[in-house]
């Protein structure tokens, strides 16, 4: 799976840690959902111009799965999910991104520096 928008100028990678009172089964079960039937595997969201934001939870389906073929859904509600909503699920949330064009991915961050932008007219 890979996360791509309209022209995907940037790449990158994404880490989360679930929430300590909430997680994605807990979330899809207060929807409804069977979760015997879909596990929670994953989460996807995308946020747009303006104030467009989507989200989804990236589900295991265990009807029609084989352990050689697994079959993933991706769950999305009538209702929709709101950006607090989602977020609310995550303890804390990182994504890094470089520009698609020049390898950076592989690099490390080598120092944190702070810019003084406190005087700066805008």
């Amino acid at each position: 799976m890979k996360a791509t928008t309209q022209y995907t100028d940037f790449k990158g990678t994404a880490a989360a840690d679930i929430s300590d009172h909430y997680d994605l089964e807990a979330f899809l079960k207060s929807r409804g959902v069977d979760t015997n039937r879909y596990e929670a595997i994953g989460a996807e969201f995308y946020h747009g111009e303006g104030d467009f934001f989507s989200a989804t939870i990236i589900c295991l389906d265990n009807e029609n799965s084989t352990k050689e073929n697994p079959y993933i859904s991706n769950l999305s509600f009538e209702s929709g999910v709101k950006y607090d909503e989602f977020f609310g699920l995550f303890k804390r949330f990182n994504v890094i991104l470089t520009k698609k064009y020049g390898g950076y991915e592989e690099n490390e961050i080598k120092e944190n520096v702070t810019v003084d932008d406190t005087n700066h007219n805008q």
